[in-house]
């Protein structure tokens, strides 16, 4: 269905609740040309970077997921209370304190040593489909790659290791504008992937080993621990965070990568250029194409006062490809652009997470470019959800 953008003045409505609603259609783009922002039916959408950056680092305005699924008539439930106990929604003190025990286990050093696994899962994966000269890339891939390293991360035993792949994808469906309709299915899964933690977290607790599980449950600050619900909580949003967009990214690069055939073959080329290739394909093709912040108070901005309460809806492309920050610039991974990705969002918000997906990325791409040449489509591409956690369901290739 086509999306209108209608105006009054030189702000648009855009209908973000819309399915046919597409962040990075021509109807967005014509309302970043005439303002900063437009309206919808639940808030406002910041459509330009500088806007988006400063939105993103307010402490006035905070992440609003459970606000999300109350504007979707669920106010109440596993839903509720899941998406309520991640840490984006947890604020103050409370936010503080267990964002300083959780990156005590979570660093920079315990990413790279992971470093050699994330290739050797990439060489093992992709050596059946350089046999096959094809591939559904989304099952054959990026279902699995990311899956692996979280498993190995978290010390995941191979007979669980379908379980915990599976139920974060069904989780995933709560960060939609359709998790109404999915409702059933998201809260089974949540109280399946809460059981199966609390007995993992067990078997930890009893015997030790060499990840981060056991890391969250010695991780100490002053005397203070994780409670044995905040273990359960961060553990599954880590499994989410870790595992689903990492997988959407994934898609969204290959897609991106065959409408640029000479930037694959020059990544297969030059290894070195993965770190800038991961900011790049993010830029252009976000694997989270809207990040939901809500007001606080009563906020005036440049020319806009947002009552308190309200939803502030960052759409990442539009302000990924916003002409003020970016120019004019088309898909480059040699580029060194001076304003940043946003998909990682900002302040203290700013996602822990964020070295482990970079790395994974740069790790996997330059030999998925190397191994699987010439890649073309086998088929058409199954899309996911237009808003909100994104990329292709299946993705039919063809290389060689």
């Amino acid at each position: 269905m086509a999306v209108e953008a209608r105006t009054n003045s030189d702000v648009a409505e855009l209908n973000v609740l819309d399915p046919g609603f597409r962040p990075d259609g021509p109807e967005v783009a014509a309302a970043r040309a005439a303002n900063w922002y437009a309206r919808t039916p639940i808030g406002f959408a910041v459509l330009r970077h500088r806007e988006a950056t400063a939105f993103l680092a307010d402490r006035r305005v905070r992440w609003g997921g459970v606000e999300s699924l109350a504007a979707q008539g669920i106010t109440s439930g596993p839903a509720v209370d899941w998406i309520g106990s991640v840490l984006p929604s947890i604020e103050g003190e409370d936010h503080a304190r267990l964002r300083r025990l959780v990156s005590r286990a979570f660093t920079r050093a315990a990413v790279d040593r992971l470093r050699p696994v994330m290739r050797a899962v990439t060489e093992e994966l992709v050596e059946p489909l350089v046999q096959q000269g094809e591939c559904e890339f989304m099952a054959d891939f990026a279902d699995r790659y990311p899956a692996r390293i979280l498993a190995e991360l978290l010390g995941i035993p191979p007979e669980q290791r379908e379980t915990f792949r599976r139920l974060p994808q069904e989780i995933g469906l709560i960060f939609t504008v359709s998790a109404a309709q999915h409702l059933e299915r998201i809260e089974t899964a949540v109280a399946t992937l809460d059981d199966a933690i609390d007995d993992l977290l067990e078997q930890r607790r009893h015997t030790p080993g060499d990840d981060l599980l056991t890391d969250l449950i010695a991780a100490e600050d002053a005397g203070d621990r994780l409670s044995p619900v905040e273990l359960r909580n961060m553990a599954g949003a880590l499994l989410f965070a870790g595992q689903d967009t990492t997988r959407q990214q994934l898609g969204q690069a290959v897609r991106l990568f065959l409408d640029h055939p000479g930037q694959w073959r020059l990544l297969a080329r030059d290894p070195s250029l993965a770190p800038r290739a991961v900011e790049e394909i993010m830029r252009v093709a976000p694997g989270v194409n809207t990040i939901w912040r809500v007001t606080d108070e009563t906020i005036d901005f440049e020319d806009l006062t947002i009552p308190a309460g309200s939803f502030i809806n960052v759409l990442s492309n539009a302000a990924h490809t916003d002409p003020a920050a970016f120019g004019d610039a088309e898909f480059d991974i040699t580029a060194t652009r001076s304003a940043a990705q946003l998909t990682f969002g900002g302040g203290i918000h700013y996602c822990l997470g964020a070295p482990l997906a970079r790395a994974e990325m740069a790790e996997a791409l330059p030999i998925l470019a190397r191994r699987l040449p010439h890649p073309r489509a086998a088929g058409p591409a199954r899309p996911g959800p237009t808003l909100g956690p994104t990329g292709p369901l299946t993705l039919p290739l063809r290389f060689g």
